[in-house]
This record gives C-alpha cells, sequence and structure tokens, in this order.
C-alpha cells in the first residue's frame, strides 16, 4: 500500500476538519476545509513516519478498507468519517534499489563528480534529486 487510510471528520458547530489514522497512533491533523485537512495530514503523516524511523521504529503497517471495516474498535469511528487514502511525502531512510538506462558519458560525468563530492554515485544521484524537486 502506498499510504495509510485518514478518517476525515467532518466540521462540528464552528470546528475544523479533524483527521485521525486508525493505524498510525498519535498522528492526528486539522485543516479550514477537506482539502486543507488532507493536505495537512500528509504533512503529519510524513513528519511522523520520519520520527518514528529516526527513533529505531518500524512505520506501522497499514491496513486496507477492508481490515479496517472487520475491526471493531475503528468501525464507530467509520461511521462518521469519510475515508482518505494519504500518502506520506519521502520519508527518510526507506531505501529501494532500481534499475535504471543512462547514457554512457553522462554516468561517467555523474562518477566523476560523485567521486569529486565524496559520494557514491547513489548517494549524488539521490542528492541531484532531492534539489531538483525541492524536497
Amino acid at each position: 500500500m502506498n499510504g495509510y487510510i485518514g478518517l476525515m471528520h467532518p466540521p462540528a458547530g464552528v470546528s475544523e476538519w479533524g483527521v485521525t489514522f486508525p493505524d498510525v497512533p498519535g498522528c492526528v491533523s486539522a485543516g479550514t476545509s477537506f482539502e486543507v485537512a488532507a493536505e495537512s495530514a500528509r504533512e503529519a503523516l510524513s513528519g511522523h513516519l520520519a520520527m518514528l524511523i529516526t527513533d529505531g521504529l518500524a512505520p506501522p503497517p497499514a491496513r486496507t478498507l477492508a481490515e479496517l471495516r472487520a475491526d471493531p474498535s475503528v468501525a464507530e469511528e467509520l461511521e462518521d468519517a469519510m475515508v482518505q487514502l494519504i500518502a506520506p511525502r519521502r520519508v527518510p531512510g526507506e531505501r529501494v534499489r532500481v534499475n535504471i538506462m543512462i547514457d554512457k558519458g553522462l554516468l561517467r560525468l555523474t562518477d566523476e563528480a560523485a567521486e569529486a563530492r565524496g559520494l557514491s554515485r547513489s548517494a549524488f544521484i539521490e542528492a541531484a534529486l532531492v534539489s531538483a524537486a525541492g524536497s
């Protein structure tokens, strides 16, 4: 799964939209509109997961909507909430192996630039991507 199910709680009275994550206890967020609450939830989830990883803890497993509906402790909360899949931003520490095709000359320039900075090829490419994405 590429995210966690967030429960979007509509405003009651003059309050804002609230967001909770059944699979990520303690991670909550809010916003003045559904859209603002969803974006705030993404930021809260990203920060919460990053904090867990920094503390040496594994992120909790994400359950499917069917699994959440089958959980009696979540069923009542689901009745009054809208369901939204919230994907966290990049969480530091997660690494995957990829296979890419790249121009041979560009690869040589990449390796030279990485070596000049004391980085591995992977670290150099990752830093370049983070810089390009503005993250």
